[in-house]
């Protein structure tokens, strides 16, 4: 009812019951859940109602694809932002925190040595620095670094992924020398 145009409506309408298994198989492969896969199917068909009048035929496969293309998107959407509000209680951190390969907070956390920080982040590149220093010592959120070094969000995460993998290169460096040292020595 919310559609107006009675010949749209039914057009959507059709357009829902030829595709509405099609459209839960898919958001139900991605989000692996039946409720959110359900919650897909109708914001999807909510979507396609402005462009309705753009399909001239509802069984071809370009409009298929347009409403495959739809789903899946929307259910990306979904899962993203149920991964962005996803918390881990915090009697269960210690779980999610691997032993062997620590993840680079952990490994600023625990160094806690600033000379020794402040020496690998003199050889890393500039800007590679510059953000690992406004992520963990100012504390900054992506968009707020974004916005600090007028760049992109995209471009932030991949200069901190960058970062972190050249940066765990050079503690893995020095680990080595040091475990060649210690051997040296016995």
């Amino acid at each position: 009812m919310v559609i107006p145009n009675p010949e749209i409506r039914s057009k959507l309408e059709m357009v829902y019951l030829k595709y509405q298994k099609v459209m839960y198989y898919m958001a139900l492969k991605i989000l692996k859940n039946p409720q959110d896969a359900q919650d897909v199917v109708q914001a999807s068909v909510i979507k396609l109602a402005p462009y309705m009048e753009k399909m001239e035929d509802i069984d071809c496969n370009k409009t298929k694809a347009y409403i495959v293309t739809v789903v899946r998107n929307t259910s990306i959407d979904l899962y993203r932002k149920k991964q962005r509000r996803s918390l881990v209680p915090f009697d269960d951190i210690e779980d999610q925190i691997p032993d062997e390969a620590d993840s680079m907070d952990n490994v600023m956390i625990r160094v806690g040595d600033a000379a020794w920080i402040k020496e690998k982040l003199k050889q890393l590149k500039p800007e590679y620095a510059e953000v690992l220093m406004l992520k963990y010592y100012s504390d900054f959120k992506d968009q707020e670094i974004a916005d600090t070094l007028s760049i992109p969000k995209a471009n932030v995460r991949v200069r901190l992924s960058r970062a972190r993998t050249a940066l765990r290169k050079l503690v893995e460096k020095e680990a080595q020398r040091e475990d060649r040292e210690k051997c040296a020595y016995e």
